[in-house]
């Protein structure tokens, strides 16, 4: 499969001349202004409808972008893309830290919860 325009010194390349007839052409239909403006918004309409992307897709790749540059903006502040790393980790460190003490905090309360109704339930079956 040839890619592009056939060297002419190639041997396997052969040429032959070609013979282009001229046609005359009698019954020629005549546009008017109105049928090539009908025509010009189709193609603008089917142009349109091809090239419609899918929101979901647009909004991926906008919440991305919009990391990247916050990524970018971080690393200028801090001098260095590396330096901007840290930062990010020490800052997901923190978040995870908390979420880590909320998660204990609510497993104690569930905990404590747990036992106050057995507790509770202790107590109405002794008095009957």
């Amino acid at each position: 499969m040839r890619f592009f325009k056939p060297n002419e010194s190639d041997p396997e390349v052969t040429t032959a001349p070609v013979v282009v007839e001229r046609q005359v052409v009698v019954d020629r239909p005549v546009l008017t202004e109105k049928d090539v403006k009908t025509a010009y918004e189709r193609g603008r309409r089917d142009e349109r409808d091809r090239r419609k992307g899918h929101p979901v897709l647009a909004l991926m790749v906008f919440v991305i972008a919009l990391i990247g540059a916050g990524m970018i903006y971080i690393a200028a502040r801090e001098g260095s893309f590396s330096g901007g790393g840290q930062v990010i980790d020490q800052q997901i460190a923190k978040i995870t830290g908390r979420a880590q003490v909320a998660r204990e905090d609510t497993g104690n309360a569930v905990s404590r919860a747990g036992q106050k109704l057995q507790n509770a339930g202790q107590s109405l079956s002794q008095g009957h």
